[in-house]
């Protein structure tokens, strides 16, 4: 019985987990045993749902069979009902009927919500409602959720020192060891090795504007030179304004001019 029941609790909850967002997102940003322990918690769930509908039906068959006696306590010759102990006499694999519909429900329920979680995300205000719900829980995507609503620019520095400034084409989708970071670039450069000062290379905006490329236009269009920036190789990501950046400079300290002749 005991292997039984680990089963279904892990297959109940993988499936809810695997079709509900907010639950897939926390399943992915755990590991180890806590990972496991995350898809049990959800499968118990379901397998204690199951085993509450079944009996709650064991008590109401044992209530009619009591109503429908109730004449023998008049008429002795009136003979007793009983229309719920098949529930736990017959059995099926050597498991009562009670214990097997207990099962059988758990894996109909966990099925049932996972399907309705699926659904519920067709529709588009669910689905934003469920991505910001997780994105308010990680400061990175926070970020980018807040550079889409405002329409502001980010500042992505990678690991190699190269730097990208661009709007989000898309925000990390899974919390897992596979994420990604989707821009499309505005301008690109790089930092000084020694300085890590930002110095401009190259402005793809002129290319857009010279070429008459939008997000709309036939032929190219701005998807067709988005970045996809896997999550690893990223050092760090800030909201960028232009017009703060063209002030910063007149707030910060010169930067010293190397001499060519040492």
């Amino acid at each position: 019985m005991g292997p039984l029941i680990i089963m279904v609790v892990l297959v109940c909850g993988f499936w809810y987990t695997e079709n509900h967002y907010q639950s897939r997102i926390r399943h992915a940003r755990t590991n180890g045993w806590t990972s496991y322990f995350y898809v049990a918690m959800h499968g118990c769930k379901f397998v204690v749902q199951g085993f509450g509908v079944i009996f709650s039906l064991y008590i109401i068959l044992w209530l009619i069979s009591f109503i429908i006696s109730l004449p023998h306590l008049i008429w002795p010759t009136y003979g007793m009902k009983d229309i719920y102990s098949w529930l736990t006499v017959k059995e099926v694999m050597n498991y009562p009927l009670l214990f097997a519909f207990s099962m059988g429900m758990s894996c109909l329920l966990a099925y049932a919500a996972g399907q309705n979680a699926r659904k519920s995300l067709e529709k588009e205000e669910v689905r934003q409602a469920a991505y910001r719900e997780m994105a308010s829980m990680d400061g990175v995507e926070s970020l980018l959720v807040q550079a889409i609503d405002e329409d502001m620019l980010i500042f992505v520095t990678l690991k190699s020192r190269k730097v990208y400034i661009g709007y989000v084409a898309a925000p990390r989708i899974e919390h897992s060891h596979t994420q990604h970071l989707a821009i499309i670039p505005y301008i690109s450069g790089y930092r000084d090795k020694d300085t890590l000062r930002y110095h401009e290379q190259h402005r793809y905006y002129e290319l857009y504007l010279a070429k008459g490329i939008t997000a709309d236009s036939e032929g190219l269009n701005l998807q067709h030179f988005r970045h996809v920036i896997p999550m690893d190789q990223v050092e760090a990501i800030s909201l960028f304004d232009t017009g703060t950046y063209l002030s910063f400079d007149d707030c910060s300290e010169p930067e010293e001019t190397k001499d060519l002749n040492a």
